[in-house]
């Protein structure tokens, strides 16, 4: 019986002693986990830091950056982008960020948390002018270029950040468009970017909200890498339109946007004339497309193909073709000719107008004599509802073509 109850008693000893052996663990876990979290909150502060001196940065960066412009705007400062907004047009000029290589290892996924931007003093566009309207969001600085901030990621979402786009543009071409810009930060480094719409007067506007926000014809993009001894750019120009082909199709150089714009883009850079006049391909390698889809670099400008056209938009020169299809209004206000080359309108590369007060300087009637001729046109490239054209005042700009 004594030895029973000896046993009885070691048990109890032992489970007493589990007890507290048990109870001291916990103890020692919780310490445990509130040290780790004390450690995940100093970690995330320092993370917190980080990030803001990283905005910081970038922010003393675009100031250097900031374009020259005559026409309406107010200049708004983000956490990690700029921009200028045109009141009449209800959505930017221009915005400009920089992509770091941060955004590489970035793993913060969109938000959509769309919303007035409270720092225009107009106040901006907001969801009532996009809702149901048949155009997308479109994001001008593009979320997943912040993907390493929250914040910033956040503040892409702002209806100043927005213009109105072709949907198919939006989600297909612009966006292997943005792909690609991303890609080129793994080989270059951080890439300074600026993206807009092309505003004008007399744009169509979305017909609900504000009746303010203009539906462009175009947006651009010019890329600029500002790491390189000297400096290296890229600039393209899509229409609002449905698009086809590689993104190295819709080059052209930084003049052409500045001429359409009206904006000088790099007032501050001494030398930006020679990154500013060209289309530079030899430094940016395309992941998407053949180097030979590019357009070539050698045209002479007084014959360039209508397909290319595109390219030069913005520029004097004299675009080639076969005129395949004419048509005269003269029962209509402006009493326009319209002079269409290499394929019938509406997939006609490129035309000619001719209005009516401009027939006097003609000896001959223009949709008569020139339709079916090899001809050139020297002028002043203009893009019209996302196809270039030429605008002749004087049969003296026409000539037959000469190969």
């Amino acid at each position: 019986m004594v030895r029973f109850y000896s046993i009885i008693i070691f048990l109890v000893f032992l489970f007493n002693t589990s007890i507290c052996i048990s109870q001291e663990t916990d103890v020692l876990i919780d310490a445990q986990k509130e040290k780790l979290t004390q450690q995940q909150i100093q970690v995330q502060n320092i993370i917190d830091e980080i990030e803001g001196l990283k905005l910081n940065k970038i922010r003393e960066q675009l100031i250097h950056y900031i374009p020259k412009e005559n026409n309406n705007h107010e200049i708004i400062t983000h956490s990690a982008m700029m921009l200028s907004y045109n009141e009449d047009h209800e959505q930017a000029n221009w915005v400009m960020h920089i992509i770091p290589k941060d955004v590489i290892t970035g793993t913060i996924t969109r938000t959509n948390d769309f919303r007035i931007d409270s720092m225009v003093s107009t106040g901006s566009a907001d969801v009532a002018d996009y809702w149901d309207s048949g155009y997308d969001r479109g994001h001008l600085a593009p979320s997943a270029d912040f993907r390493w901030s929250k914040k910033a990621l956040s503040e892409s979402y702002y209806y100043s950040n927005m213009s109105p786009q072709n949907p198919d543009l939006n989600r297909n071409g612009w966006n292997n468009l943005e792909i690609q810009v991303r890609e080129w930060v793994v080989e270059h480094g951080d890439l300074l970017v600026i993206t807009g719409p092309i505003l004008k007067d007399n744009l169509p506007k979305i017909q609900q909200g504000s009746f303010r926000v203009s539906i462009p014809e175009a947006y651009y993009k010019i890329i600029v890498d500002i790491n390189s001894p000297s400096i290296q750019a890229i600039a393209f120009l899509y229409p609002n339109a449905p698009v086809t082909g590689p993104v190295a199709k819709y080059m052209v150089s930084i003049d052409s946007i500045e001429s359409l714009s009206g904006i000088n883009f790099f007032p501050n850079i001494p030398d930006a004339e020679s990154f500013e006049s060209t289309i530079d391909i030899q430094n940016w390698k395309f992941s998407k497309t053949q180097i030979s889809e590019a357009p070539n670099l050698k045209y002479d400008l007084n014959h360039i193909p209508t397909r290319q056209a595109t390219y030069f938009v913005g520029t004097e020169c004299n675009v080639c073709g076969k005129v395949v299809g004419t048509r005269y209004n003269k029962n209509t206000s402006t009493a326009i000719t319209y002079i269409n080359f290499d394929e019938p309108y509406p997939n006609s590369p490129f035309s000619v107008v001719v209005f009516g007060k401009d027939r006097v300087n003609f000896t001959y009637e223009p949709e008569v004599y020139l339709n079916g001729k090899m001809i050139c046109i020297k002028g002043m490239v203009q893009l019209y509802k996302g196809k270039p054209q030429i605008v002749a005042t004087s049969e003296k700009q026409f000539s037959l073509y000469q190969k």
